[in-house]
This record gives structure tokens, sequence and C-alpha cells, in this order.
């Protein structure tokens, strides 16, 4: 009799849920529900995860839920990002309690704080994008659902970068930086927190050995700016560097009229993790190098 906890993972065919089958096979009993066929033993593939009955539920220790919809370039209902980021969860949650699942593990986001550009758990969560609003809406549900019989994690990390072609803004900067063009990069030292996909599965497994309701802040706790980053994935690359330095006017006046865009490339953004890391007893491991080489082999596959 195996005495392995037994996982179900809501999003099977996500990036995060792949990476944990990946890291975890031998340590879990792990089955999936996906949308599409990931040819992985042991799971379901459905067309509507709010077809998820008991039935599936039943002898499942945790279940993890890394299904969402994410920001989008085409413009979506708010109401749709509400469904699937707060209804969906909060309706398998409360079907997995009553089956008897000990620990429902919620994938949520650093949106829910807004444009903050330091955060740690006392910070106000002020979310802006229906991404944003609608993972808190989850959160804040999630949470009432707690009790000594039914533990709600909540983790909330940053841009996830490294493995295979991860989702998000990262690959889409490699992407740019690969073209070899002259960028505006040089003697900016912004500080921006990331994690890797092999840390955010290693606060998972902690969060499971724990086992209690919590909300957690998580990242690799290594902010990077984005001189370094270019030079790194320059160097992967290894092509030229032809960053150039920016009068300081000019990035004043893009801050002002294109300040999305700034924010992501030169703004702040750090977490405060230090009660998380108390909490879980887990160390992020230094990966920044290995998470540019690995995203720069995905790209070669790509051409």
């Amino acid at each position: 009799m195996s005495n392995k906890l037994n996982i179900l993972i809501i999003g099977g065919s996500s990036f995060v849920a792949k990476n944990f089958i990946r890291l975890q096979h031998l340590n879990y009993n792990i089955k999936t529900v996906s949308r599409a066929n990931i040819h992985f033993e042991n799971e379901l593939v459905i067309a509507d995860f709010f077809n998820i009955e008991s039935e599936h539920l039943k002898n499942v220790d945790i279940v993890i839920n890394c299904a969402a919809i994410v920001h989008q370039q085409g413009k979506i209902d708010e109401k749709v990002y509400f469904k699937i980021n707060k209804d969906l969860p909060l309706k398998i949650a409360e079907k997995a309690k009553n089956a008897g699942v000990k620990t429902f593990i919620q994938l949520s986001t650093i949106a829910v704080y807004g444009k903050q550009t330091h955060i740690s758990l006392k910070t106000l969560e002020t979310p802006t994008t229906p991404y944003g609003k609608s993972k808190l809406a989850a959160d804040q549900d999630l949470l009432k659902l707690k009790s000594n019989d039914f533990n709600v994690v909540i983790l909330r990390p940053p841009m996830i970068y490294g493995g295979d072609n991860p989702p998000g803004n990262m690959m889409k900067l490699i992407r740019l930086i690969s073209k070899n063009l002259p960028l505006p990069f040089k003697g900016i030292k912004n500080k921006r927190d990331f994690i890797h996909i092999d840390n955010l599965i290693g606060f998972i497994d902690a969060a499971i050995q724990i086992n209690q309701s919590e909300i957690y802040l998580i990242s690799d706790n290594t902010p990077i700016n984005i001189e370094e980053l270019y030079i790194a994935i320059t160097q992967s690359l290894s092509i030229k560097n032809k960053a150039y330095q920016l009068p300081s006017f000019f990035l004043n006046f893009m801050k002002m009229i294109i300040p999305n865009i700034y924010d992501k490339l030169f703004g702040n953004l750090t977490l405060d993790i230090t009660d998380t890391l108390t909490q879980l007893n887990f160390k992020p491991q230094p990966l920044f190098l290995k998470g540019i080489d690995e995203m720069v082999e995905s790209l070669k596959k790509e051409n």
C-alpha cells in the first residue's frame, strides 16, 4: 500500500502542471484533469472543468488548481475572467471539501496588488486588471472555505521563467533581443523579482509538506535589473551586446506616454518573502542563468 499523497491537478496541460509532474512524479501519486491531452498516464480529458464531479475527487488528498485565464491580447469580457478565475476554483474547492479532500492549493498572482513596486503580505491588495481582480476575488472566497479539516493554500508568484517556453513577457524579450538590435538597457539598475519554474514547484512541494492554510508570497528572492537580464540573454544567445543608455529626460518622457511598457522594462517590482521562507523552510535555488539558457534553447527549437 503506497503512503504517497494523492494529488489531483486541475489544468494538467498548463506550464506549471507539466513541470510539477516532471519534478514530483516520483514523490506523489499524481492525476490531472485537462482540456487537452498531454499523454500523461493518469489524466482525465474533459471539455469543461465545471463538469468535474465528486467521483473525480474520490481518494484525493490535495487539489492543485492551475486553471486560469491570464492577460490576453484580445478583448475578453471581464465576466469571463471572473467565471474561470473565480467561479471555477470556488466550485471545485467546494466539491473537494465535500469529497473529503484535505488541501486546496490555488496558484494566484502578484497582480492582486496592482501597480505596487514593493510587495509584502501587509501590502494593500489593489488590482487594476480583470485578471488581478478576478484572482483576488478567488483568493478571498477560497479562504472562506478553510476549516480544521480543509486547508486552503494561496501562492502568489511574480513572472515565471525557465523551463521550456514559459508563458509571459520573458520569452517575448528573448525573441526581441535575439534580433540583435540596439536596445536602451545600458545603465538601468531597477530591481525586479522573478521566479524560476523549478523554484515555484519547490515552494508548492514545501507548502504541501507544511499543509497549513496560508497566503504565501514566493520568488527567487534575488532581484534582477534589466541590464543584467539583457547581458545574460545576449551571452546565452552568443550575440554582441548592443545596449545603449538613454538620457534620463527621455526615460521620464517614456514613463509619461507609455507607462505600462516603461514599468515592465524599467520599473521596480520586489517581493518581501521573509515570512514565506521561515514558514515553509524552503530556500530557492540560484537558477537565473540556468533559466535563461533553458529559454534560449526553447527559442532555438522554434527556429
